[in-house]
C-alpha cells in the first residue's frame, strides 16, 4: 500500500510529527519516515519516540498519531503515478485476483482505495486488523492468497521494502521490488527480490515479457 500504490509518506510524517510535538518529542525528518514506515504504525511510533521511552508515552503518542492520521490521510495521500491503470491491468489479466496486503490496517486501506476510485480493481484487502499477523510473517500473505484461491507458486507480490521481500520468502511467493523513496534498487536486489522496477508503470511490461505467461492484450 504505502510506497507501492499510495504516495503516503508526507501525510504520515505530518501526523507523526504533530503528535510527537504535542508530547515534547523532537520531530523526524521525512527521509527517516520513508525508511521506517513499512513495519506498521506501532513500530514507527516506538522508533520515533525512542527505544528507552516510557511505554505510557509511546501509547499516548501512538493514539494521537492515529487520531490525526485518520482525520487527514485520505485527501493528503494521492495514488502514485499509474496506480489505477496498473491495478486495472492486473485485475483484467487475472480475472479479478488482486489483493492489497499491507501492514496498514485494512479498514484504512479500504477507505483509501474507495476514496481514490481504486476499489473496483481490488478483490481482497488484508491487514493486521483482519489477519491477526503482519509482514514479514508469511501467514499474512497466505491469508490473502487463501481468499483469492491462488497458490503461492502462482502469485506475485509487489512491495517497496525488505520486509515485503521477507514476507514473500516466508510464504514462497516471488516478490517484485519497487524502488523509490524507501529503498534503492540495490537494497531490494540484495534483499532477494525476484525482480526490481523503479516505476509502478513498468509492471505491465514486465509481466508481458516472454516466460511470464502474460501475453499482450
Amino acid at each position: 500500500m504505502d510506497g507501492t500504490l499510495a504516495d503516503s509518506f508526507e501525510a504520515i510524517a505530518a501526523s507523526l510529527n504533530q503528535a510527537l510535538g504535542e508530547f515534547g518529542v523532537p520531530p523526524k525528518e521525512l527521509g527517516w519516515v520513508k525508511y521506517n514506515v513499512g513495519y506498521g504504525a506501532g513500530q514507527l511510533v516506538r522508533a520515533a519516540v525512542g527505544a528507552t521511552a516510557p511505554e505510557e508515552l509511546v501509547k499516548k503518542v501512538g493514539q494521537r498519531f492515529g487520531e490525526l492520521y485518520r482525520a487527514s490521510f485520505l485527501e493528503a495521500t494521492p495514488p502514485l503515478p499509474g496506480a489505477g491503470e496498473v491495478l486495472e491491468f492486473v485485475w483484467r489479466k487475472t480475472t479479478g485476483k488482486v489483493a492489497v496486503a499491507s501492514n496498514k490496517y485494512a479498514t484504512l486501506s479500504r477507505a483509501w482505495l474507495e476514496h481514490w476510485g481504486l476499489a473496483p480493481w481490488v478483490a481482497v484487502v488484508v491487514g493486521p486488523d483482519t489477519v491477526g499477523t503482519r509482514k514479514p510473517d508469511g501467514a499474512f500473505l497466505l491469508a490473502a492468497l487463501h481468499q483469492l484461491q491462488v497458490l503461492p507458486e502462482d502469485a506475485l507480490y509487489v512491495g517497496d521494502m525488505e520486509v515485503d521481500v521477507e514476507a514473500g520468502r516466508a510464504a514462497d511467493v516471488p516478490v517484485v521490488g519497487l524502488a523509490g523513496p524507501s529503498r534503492t534498487p540495490s537494497e531490494l536486489w540484495a534483499a532477494g527480490a525476484f525482480f526490481v522496477i523503479e516505476d509502478l508503470r513498468q509492471l505491465p511490461e514486465l509481466l508481458q515479457r516472454e516466460g511470464w505467461g502474460w501475453e499482450e492484450a
